[in-house]
């Protein structure tokens, strides 16, 4: 799967890129067709916002969750997506 992490007013550090990738790969199980992911990370205040936008071979998901810490915001995110891979079963 190919990970396209952005970072909105910031640079996001290499271990929060990791912790993104390896949440990302457990979506590949739900659904093997996954191709792309994209990722944008951005700052808003207090609140850190994530935008999530997987790419399969039949569907898109798109997820957009917020909380005060990114692998907080990661987590639901990538919890939104499973629930949308498998309504799509």
């Amino acid at each position: 799967m190919n990970v396209d992490i952005t970072g909105r007013g910031f640079t996001p550090s290499e271990k929060l890129k990791n912790f993104i990738t390896e949440k990302l790969s457990s979506l590949e199980k739900y659904d093997p067709n996954i191709s792309n992911s994209r990722v944008v990370l951005i700052k808003e205040g207090r609140a850190e916002k994530v935008e999530l936008i997987i790419s399969a071979k039949k569907n898109n998901y798109i997820s957009k969750c917020y909380s005060s810490v990114f692998e907080k915001t990661i987590v639901n995110a990538v919890s939104k997506v499973k629930s949308q891979i498998e309504k799509t079963r």
